[in-house]
């Protein structure tokens, strides 16, 4: 049986005590492992011809109570390591496992939380519910069950799935809880169920924050409360078993499922959903537009649901805008087992909401109630792991589903020790590594990563692999220009200013035709760095020159992202003058025309600058200077 499907003491009361005496026995006298000396292990040659099963995992589970956790994660990583440089990777990969979880137990939760906060705070998330709290100094193997440990250090399957989905931003003490909590009742039904359970960990594990999953409806009316991890698993598990899920759920993977454990909706409207919202797989797209659309509503202006009931049932019956038409369409999807995701982007002169779903053949459709005709070049959904936007790049990289192919799963071992070899100092052989790495697939991030860090910068070196990603990357605009931006930034500081200049006009030219959004958060970058070093005649020449040679086309991305932040300063300013230029130039250039939702909001900044001008005119009046 599978590790996962094993019960150890406490679940099926076994009498494990003397295996284990056993165990230490052929321990101690060094048939696996053998110590260098009283406090440092070492991992022998015989034991490493062969993946790590369930009695080498409770030999190190042994190992680790005679010397810790570090220094057995210190001895498997020797190991592990030389496996790589051996040439012996699939071995070397599932020693990497037993190593890494080593390291975790090892870890103390205080440090986790230290670390957590940091990448929290780094990437500007939201920390939910351990903003202000502590964590005991005490490691990671005390709050979780020696069944647990065992069971991951033997499970390849189960750790690739992991490594392959945890991030800085996972609060990974409370990851492995779940974990534990799910597994404990029933190991067998967690062995089945093991995706569900890791995209309900990396989930559940923060509290979702105010604005999930969309913020025009009041809080009492959609309270934004994830249900209890056990009352998801239990629903969904369900759901699965019925038959009542579009798709099967034990055939999807974690990554995937991220997108399906995140639900909103309380588990009543989700029955209610399974009974009576009935669209196959291949249309659920209709789902979108079932919910008839209230124009007069939108014409009014009135974009926060009016009413204090924000059920599925009630958006049924009394219909809505977009963002509910998306809303009620990514619930009552994963009510029928199917990930979602809800999307709101901005095209010429409009907002917009729409979804996206995990479709036939397990290819994504994010396009479900999205109008070509507006030209929204790009959309932003959370990503439910992190609570984040999610990226251009990532959305791509999903409907790609090149994750699941060998050689990127080969790739991630190059690029995983590659990460080890420079933190362990040798730079060449990391390079080496990070190269074996992108060869295989150039989508291999990490592996970019570590390649950077061996080049210390600036320098032409450093430029020249910049360069290399960027044109490695190309079919993702976002990645590509976040490489180009690097590339500027470090001619800049080697004092290429000219050069930096005409790397960021390239840029902003390239992405003009198809990426309007990435141009317009170049032209962004221009004017907060304007608005950091000129005076405001000088801020005003650079905006009217970028609006006309970029606004075109560029609607209401460029309004919120370069005209709004000047137009803000102006006012802080008391410059209502200027700021009214602002505005009026938006108007020119930004296809603002009547009856849009751009030309409604300029028009009505317009009035409101001009009334603040008026008052502080009259201010003035009433009490003149002396």
């Amino acid at each position: 049986m599978a590790p996962f499907g094993i019960k150890f003491p406490g679940v099926c009361g076994l009498r494990l005590d003397r295996i284990f005496a056993a165990a230490c026995f052929v321990f101690i006298f060094g048939a696996v492992l053998r110590a260098e000396n009283a406090d440092r292990p070492a991992i022998s040659a015989s034991w490493l011809q062969k993946t790590p099963g369930m009695a080498e995992a409770g030999q190190i589970e042994l190992g680790a109570r005679r010397h810790g956790w570090p220094a057995m994660a210190l001895a498997l990583r020797r190991a592990a390591t030389g496996l790589y440089t051996r040439g012996q990777i699939p071995l070397a990969e599932s020693w990497y496992y037993a190593a890494r979880w080593a390291e975790i137990f090892g870890e103390s939760e205080a440090a986790c939380l230290e670390r957590w906060r940091d990448a929290m705070r780094r990437e500007g998330l939201p920390m939910g519910r351990f903003a202000a709290e502590h964590a005991p100094d005490e490691p990671l193997s005390a709050r979780l069950s020696r069944d647990l440990q065992i069971a991951l250090l033997a499970d390849g399957k189960f750790s690739a799935a992991y490594f392959e989905i945890e991030r800085q931003e996972d609060y990974r003490p409370e990851v492995l809880a779940i974990l534990d909590r799910l597994r404990s009742p029933d190991p067998a039904v967690f062995q089945a169920y093991a995706s569900l359970a890791l995209a309900l960990a990396v989930v559940y594990e923060v509290s979702p924050p105010p604005y999930w999953p969309h913020g025009q409806v009041a809080q009492t009316a959609l309270p934004r409360r994830l249900p209890a991890p056990e009352d998801a698993w239990a629903f969904l598990i369900s759901t699965d078993r019925e038959g009542k899920s579009l798709h099967r759920l034990r055939q999807l993977d974690a990554a995937e499922l991220r997108f399906l454990v995140d639900l909103a909706a309380p588990q009543e409207e989700l029955r209610w959903a399974q009974a009576n919202v009935k669209f196959a797989l291949a249309r659920l797209s209709d789902t979108y537009s079932s919910i008839d659309y209230k124009t007069v509503r939108a014409m009014d202006g009135v974009y926060q649901w009016p009413g204090a009931d924000y059920s599925l049932q009630t958006i049924k019956k009394e219909g809505g805008i977009c963002v509910d038409q998306a809303y009620f369409a990514t619930q009552t999807g994963k009510a029928r087992g199917v990930p979602t995701l809800l999307f709101s982007g901005t095209g010429q002169d409009v907002r917009h909401a729409w979804f996206g779903y995990l479709g036939v053949g397990r290819r994504w459709n994010l396009d479900a109630g999205r109008y070509e005709a507006q030209k929204f070049v790009t959309g932003v959904a959370y990503d439910p792991q992190t609570w984040g936007e999610i990226s251009d790049h990532e959305l791509m990289f999903m409907t790609e589903g090149f994750r699941r192919q060998a050689d990127y799963r080969t790739s991630r071992v190059h690029g995983w020790f590659a990460r080890w070899l420079l933190e362990d100092g040798s730079a060449s052989k990391a390079a080496a590594a990070a190269r074996a790495a992108v060869g295989l697939e150039r989508r291999n991030l990490e592996a970019w990563e570590v390649l950077r860090a061996t080049i210390p910068g600036p320098g032409a070196a450093r430029e020249a692999l910049l360069r290399e990603a960027a044109g490695g990357l190309q079919a993702y605009p976002d990645l590509q220009a976040g490489f180009l931006r690097e590339l500027a930034g470090s001619l800049r500081q080697r004092g290429e200013i000219a050069l930096a200049e005409q790397e960021e006009r390239g840029f902003a030219r390239k992405f003009q035709a198809k990426r309007l959004d990435l141009s317009v958060r170049q032209v962004a970058e221009q004017m907060v760095r304007a608005r950091e070093t000129l005076p405001v005649e000088e801020q005003i020449r650079l905006y009217r020159n970028l609006v006309r040679r970029f606004g075109r086309g560029a609607g209401i991305g460029f309004f919120d992202e370069v005209a709004r932040p000047l137009i803000a300063d102006l006012v802080r300013q008391e410059r209502f003058k200027e700021a009214r230029e602002v505005s009026a130039l938006a108007a020119q250039n930004l296809d603002a025309g009547p009856g849009t939702q751009l030309g409604d909001e300029l028009r009505r900044l317009d009035n409101e600058l001009w009334a603040a001008a008026e008052a502080k005119k009259t201010e003035k009046n009433a009490f003149p200077s002396k």
